[in-house]
């Protein structure tokens, strides 16, 4: 399984069945929105997987949005081995093939169809970082009917983890998206709903609490019941809104795709990120009581962050914890990234009058707040797709106090501006991302 460091064992059932999910769009321009309930996948793999669909359908890359729920309940994707190169493991490949089926189902069942957008709120997630910090409690809803009769697909953003279960749940799980899917198909039975992951890097299930590195086990679960709970709660949402949508006879679909280059931490100056690396490694080594003159390995620095920590002040601990997250992050950026100077794919779709924006990581909820702030309704900003680079903070939040002792900053990969620069290339092309006038 994967999503939590601290899950011990395998799999030992399923408590609700993972799906590959997909609608196709077509006016004037097309696209696929394909949903995989998984935690994530890898830049390569998730590129892979795109490659394989525009073979499959004909679509171009940019056509095809490969989005990932992030439920800590699913299966090993082969990250690790995507990111050394390697192929998918064998165990991925019925999971690519029901990618591709469900990709030609929805453009094989293409009709006449209207469709717009709806919007409601959901309070499901408090921000983990800080109590009072920002929460985006809204829910985009995108409905689409055939003209002949009959909802399609229901397609929803909202921005709270995937993680009412913890860490000491074996079984296979969609989280709560999965109960929400389901309040959604018994409201429009035979439509699809697909949920789009929104910016919830620092939103947590209301059921946990604020995330504290000096306090271990805190992915511990508040389990099913709880998880049918909250996801019904954004299902009622969901429903509200698709009922309460105005479908319009026009919808223009325009999807671009765009490439920018991004550092990593340290990582433009190959004599400055490799001081700044054993300067890293010093301090994680003198945190851990160990000589900084030997060599630190990543697996020995997570092995033994809470046996040298036990017993010491709370404070003394995060201080210690944080140092040594650095020295991990900085020290697997380039391999997460696959580069120092990584191309970080930026893509925009517009629909009607409406823009979303699809980063490969996990963004905060005060930029996707930024993102939709003047947009016309129904815009969203979606975290996981085309891959995962790990977390995406606001750059205010590497300046903030302590800001180093949060989990967002500690697993982020990208330079602290870099989701500023990418807010803003995403602005350029939902600008230049007109649909074409009707011939």
């Amino acid at each position: 399984m994967m999503g939590y460091g601290a899950r011990v064992g395998r799999a030992a059932g399923e408590h609700d069945p993972l799906h590959a999910r997909a609608v196709y769009l077509e006016e004037r321009g097309r696209v696929l929105l394909l949903q995989l309930e998984v935690c994530l996948l890898a830049v390569p793999h998730a590129e892979a997987l795109v490659e394989r669909l525009a073979g499959a359908t004909g679509l171009a890359a940019e056509e095809i949005w490969v989005a990932t729920t992030h439920t800590h309940s699913g299966p090993e994707t082969g990250a690790a081995a995507s990111l050394a190169g390697d192929a998918p493991p064998e165990w991925m490949m019925p999971i690519h093939a029901a990618a591709e089926e469900a990709a030609r189902a929805a453009m094989a069942a293409t009709v006449p169809a209207r469709a717009g957008f709806g919007s409601g709120e959901a309070t499901i997630g408090h921000n983990r970082r800080e109590p009072g910090g920002a929460v985006d409690p809204s829910v985009v809803v995108l409905r689409v009917d055939a003209e002949a009769g009959g909802t399609i697909a229901v397609a929803y953003v909202h921005g709270t983890h995937p993680t009412v279960l913890g860490h000491e749940n074996l079984e296979w799980s969609a989280d709560w998206p999965g109960a929400s899917a389901e309040r959604v198909r018994e409201v429009f039975p035979g439509a699809v709903p697909i949920f789009l992951l929104g910016a919830h890097a620092d939103v947590d299930p209301r059921t946990r609490g604020i995330q504290d590195l000096s306090i271990p086990g805190q992915s511990v679960g508040a389990g099913f019941s709880a998880c049918e709970t909250l996801g019904r709660e954004v299902g009622e949402a969901v429903v509200s809104a698709a009922q309460g949508a105005t479908l319009g006879a026009s919808f223009a679909v325009a999807a671009r795709l765009e490439r920018i280059r991004i550092p990593i931490h340290d990582g433009a100056d190959d004599a400055a990120r490799k001081a700044s690396l054993a300067a890293r490694a010093r301090d994680a080594s003198m945190a851990l009581g160990l000589d900084p003159a030997e060599p630190l390995r990543v697996s020995q620095a997570y092995a033994l962050e809470q046996e040298r920590t036990a017993g010491l002040p709370a404070d003394e601990v995060r201080e210690r914890v944080a140092r040594v997250r650095l020295f991990v992050r900085d020290r697997t950026a380039a391999r997460v990234a696959g580069g120092v100077v990584p191309e970080v794919a930026v893509r925009v779709l517009r629909l009607g009058d409406a823009s979303w924006l699809g980063l490969p990581a996990e963004v905060t909820a005060e930029l996707g707040l930024a993102w939709k702030a003047g947009r016309a309704e129904g815009s969203a900003l979606l975290s996981n797709v085309g891959g995962w680079l790990r977390y995406l903070p606001h750059p205010d939040r590497f300046r903030a106090a302590n800001g180093h002792h949060h989990y967002e900053v500690l697993n982020s990969t990208l330079e602290p501006g870099a989701s500023l620069r990418l807010l803003a290339a995403g602005a350029s092309l939902a600008a230049a991302a007109e649909p074409p006038a009707t011939p």
